[in-house]
């Protein structure tokens, strides 16, 4: 069903990303109800949240309260950002790009018509898919890449991408998501940025996941926002991230609420000495 391999992704990429998904799916394939799953056992911010979601009672309301919806607590404010500029998400047909699909399971629990998911990892679109089973909801997986999308023309009100985009050609994938849009629809992605010190950060505390990618910086975004009417790309965490995230890496974490609270008065800091602009995550929010 899955067994399609696209070279264009780098091989140790694809291996991280297809043996992580694929121990995932076969552990949840083995239970019937959410209610058996330990979450610690599948050790993902997000798929925590969507467990903390699924054992809430209905009817959910999007990104009310916020620690339902925003899994990652160390860019939580981009997270919130890309969630609101898709808001409201009833009624509409919302593809995320890349992943394991567990927003397009959140986007379905919130009224999304449909949900789509496009992987170039097989594996991915199983674990989605077992996900979706025990959340009661239906998510349409395709094995493809976002530079060479297989959807007509004006199919999705939404594109969502969390933290994939900077493993993408960015020119064409922007461009194709574009293309899939239909006008007004609204895309969205939560990355991380090239922000100064990155470098000595990564060679003190290593990545947060162990593959070999570039955050997005100034010189990839150029000139790529071309097929939208609208297009920015909003900065938080200038002074506080990456001390959190070393804390992380010390074993020592911080709540959703800490970070939320302490990315705020970050960014209004920054603001201030108009230096917002080396926040070390984005929120890209754009308009067709």
């Amino acid at each position: 069903m899955h067994e399609k391999v696209f070279p264009e992704i780098p091989l140790d990429e694809a291996e991280f990303y297809a043996k992580v998904s694929a121990r995932n799916a076969s552990l949840l394939s083995k239970v019937n109800s959410v209610e058996e799953v330990d979450p610690l056992l599948i050790d993902t911010m997000i798929f925590r949240c969507l467990v903390r979601l699924l054992r809430t009672p209905k009817p959910y309301e999007f990104l009310r309260p916020k620690n339902l919806w925003v899994s990652s607590v160390y860019t939580c404010l981009c997270e919130w950002d890309a969630y609101s500029h898709l808001s409201p998400v009833r009624g509409k047909k919302i593809l995320e790009a890349g992943g394991t699909g567990l927003a397009a399971i959140q986007f379905m629990l919130a009224g999304a018509r449909e949900a789509w998911l496009l992987t170039p990892v097989a594996s991915e679109a199983d674990y989605a898919t077992e996900v979706a089973r025990l959340a009661g909801v239906k998510v349409n997986c395709r094995v493809g890449v976002a530079e060479e999308m297989p959807f007509a023309p004006n199919t999705f009100d939404a594109v969502y991408t969390g933290g994939c985009l900077h493993h993408f050609k960015i020119p064409t994938a922007l461009a194709e998501i574009s293309r899939v849009l239909v006008a007004g629809g609204r895309f969205s992605a939560v990355e991380p940025w090239q922000a100064p010190f990155y470098c000595t950060g990564i060679k003190l505390f290593g990545k947060m996941e162990p593959v070999n990618c570039k955050p997005l910086n100034a010189k990839r975004m150029i000139g790529v926002g071309e097929g939208f009417s609208n297009f920015r790309v909003v900065h938080h965490g200038t002074l506080t991230r990456y001390p959190a995230l070393a804390l992380f890496k010390l074993g020592i974490p911080i709540s959703l609420g800490v970070s939320w609270y302490m990315t705020k008065i970050d960014d209004i800091i920054a603001s201030l000495l108009m230096i917002r602009k080396y926040g070390s995550c984005v929120a890209v929010l754009a308009e067709k």
